[in-house]
């Protein structure tokens, strides 16, 4: 009796034991679906006629896989990619209240129509409006400015003498390894501001998700100055990593504007870091 009572236990476990090694196959193969291979990605710079760098970072395996690494540690204008720091200082200096805060349009034609009106903080991110922001560096000041930018240690801390407008045309400049340097902090809650002010910014970062990542971004673009250049920072959080990109490139054409978003998340989807096509 106790043979026969025995065997149905055995089998149990044998069933368990090919489902536990069923899962944890399927977990390694998940896990090793990204892949970057910053060798092919030459082809997609060149697919969209663009020249610049891409760095990318597995926090799992604490590793950079970068595109062009010289330009990849040159400092260059953040553009709206300070929209990152701006939100968090004016969440940490009171001069915005929450995201809904609305900023009243002045009537000035900004060149933009989705810019011509009221906005709250949230509109002003994802719209890039660059007066709603401009405002706050006005309102944060160039004391409490100057000072957290050497707190979270962001680029060379320059401001230069317009402090609406230093990001967009002034002295200050940050490279894309540095992007990632503070990206990392702000999705881990590591950055010196308070916690809820850092989850605040990463909610209004949030582009894209599926089931089971999420996207999170900011472009940029320095128009202002001779040689523009074009940003898209931000990073994806999957189930078993979290992959930090910044992509900076050369703004020469109409396109390029579109490239900057194209580019990177060709690499993402690529890499098989973030499922564009299923999106």
């Amino acid at each position: 009796m106790k043979t026969l009572q025995l065997i149905p236990a055995v089998r149990d476990i044998r069933f368990l034991s090919l489902l536990i090694i069923t899962v944890l196959f399927s977990s390694i193969n998940l896990q090793l679906k990204a892949q970057p291979d910053s060798g092919k990605w030459q082809a997609i710079f060149d697919k969209h006629d663009a020249t610049g760098t891409f760095v990318l970072y597995s926090s799992k395996a604490d590793s950079f896989f970068i595109y062009n690494p010289e330009r990849a540690n040159t400092r260059f204008l953040p553009a709206s990619t300070f929209k990152i720091p701006n939100s968090l200082i004016g969440f940490e200096t009171g001069v915005i209240s929450d995201p809904h805060e609305v900023f009243i349009w002045n009537g000035t034609d900004y060149g933009y129509q989705a810019w011509n009106k009221d906005l709250s903080l949230r509109d002003a991110f994802r719209l890039s409006a660059v007066w709603v922001y401009q405002e706050i560096a006005r309102r944060v000041g160039r004391e409490s400015m100057e000072y957290w930018l050497q707190e979270i240690n962001y680029g060379n801390m320059l401001t230069g003498p317009h402090i609406d407008k230093f990001w967009l045309e002034g002295d200050i400049a940050i490279s894309p390894v540095e992007q990632i340097g503070i990206l990392r902090k702000l999705q881990a809650g590591q950055l010196p501001f308070k916690t809820e002010n850092q989850k605040l910014v990463k909610e209004i970062m949030l582009i894209k998700q599926t089931d089971t990542h999420h996207l999170y971004a900011k472009t940029g673009w320095a128009a202002r100055i001779k040689n523009s250049i074009g940003w898209y920072v931000g990073f994806v959080e999957t189930p078993f990593d979290t992959w930090f990109f910044a992509l900076n490139i050369d703004m020469r054409k109409p396109s390029d504007q579109d490239a900057r978003i194209a580019i990177s998340m060709e690499i993402l989807e690529k890499s098989g870091i973030f499922p564009v096509s299923d999106n």
